[in-house]
């Protein structure tokens, strides 16, 4: 299957053929490079989708968590409401009877004690009065912010079921971008001597790549500098070297290579008369 651009090893390997010639298990060791390299990234890709699909399903989870712990303060609110409500009943025929026990007392400090009483049921009557009046507020703005949650969350689900659909496409996508990595993979591979593949393998593992590029008299890879004898073989491409210090297989590009710098012509001198 195409990838979705070239691959940079592969337009590495292209170059250094038009610019030079080119031992052929370079080419190919280039390439099978770039083919384990998008094996690994795609494997890393389609490994963490369903983590982020997590994600996804847990971002509109916690909208429907919000809009469900307002409706539940707004119940709650409620029960509360006519809990004060019903305590207000109950104060309220508490007082029609010590008003009735007031028609029968004989005593003044009967009839003040009777009068306490009536003002400390009234005083709690008007705090659970007050307290219903502060629900009634809360469940309003309980109810405005239950409005515009459902409004933003039935906005979010619809996105958020888009970004799922994308993931699941993605997935999709990189699966069959596997497949055709890992054939190609497997094609390049076959057509690697045993012992260059078997160090290409051991390199790969170690360092994560396993060919490194020339450049300034230097392996790119770990920066130490090449003798001059192993730099100048490693610019013919026409052997398999590898780096003395990081065992990376070496290979130039000349199409990097800085372009000389050029010569300006010396002043001529004025003629003497």
């Amino acid at each position: 299957m195409a990838c979705r651009e070239l691959p940079p090893d592969l337009l590495i390997a292209l170059q250094l053929r038009q610019a030079t010639r080119m031992h052929p298990d370079l080419e190919k060791l280039l390439a099978l490079q770039q083919a384990d390299a998008e094996i690994a990234r795609l494997s890393e890709e389609v490994a963490a989708l369903p983590k982020r699909v997590t994600e996804i399903e847990t971002k509109l989870h916690d909208a429907q968590t919000g809009v469900e712990t307002a409706k539940a303060a707004i119940k709650a609110d409620e029960l509360a409401r006519r809990k004060h409500e019903a305590d207000i009943s109950s104060l309220q025929q508490k007082i029609s009877k010590l008003r009735e026990q007031q028609l029968g007392v004989k005593t003044n400090d009967q009839y003040k004690a009777l009068v306490h009483e009536i003002d400390f049921a009234e005083k709690e009557i008007r705090e659970h009065e007050d307290k219903i009046l502060e629900a009634m507020v809360e469940v309003e703005n309980l109810e405005r912010q239950v409005k515009a949650a459902e409004s933003e969350l039935k906005a979010q689900a619809a996105v958020v079921e888009k970004e799922k659909s994308e993931a699941r496409a993605r997935t999709d996508e990189d699966n069959d971008l596997l497949a055709g990595w890992r054939e190609k993979r497997t094609a390049l591979r076959a057509e690697v001597g045993a012992d260059l593949l078997s160090h290409y393998d051991r390199v790969l593992r170690l360092r994560k790549t396993a060919l490194a590029e020339v450049r300034d008299h230097k392996c790119m890879a770990c920066q130490v500098m090449l003798r001059p004898q192993t730099y100048n073989e490693v610019r013919s491409n026409e052997q398999v070297l590898t780096c003395d210090s990081c065992q990376r297989i070496l290979y130039f590009d000349s199409s990097r290579e800085a372009a000389p710098a050029p010569v300006e012509e010396a002043a001529s001198s004025p003629a003497v008369g």
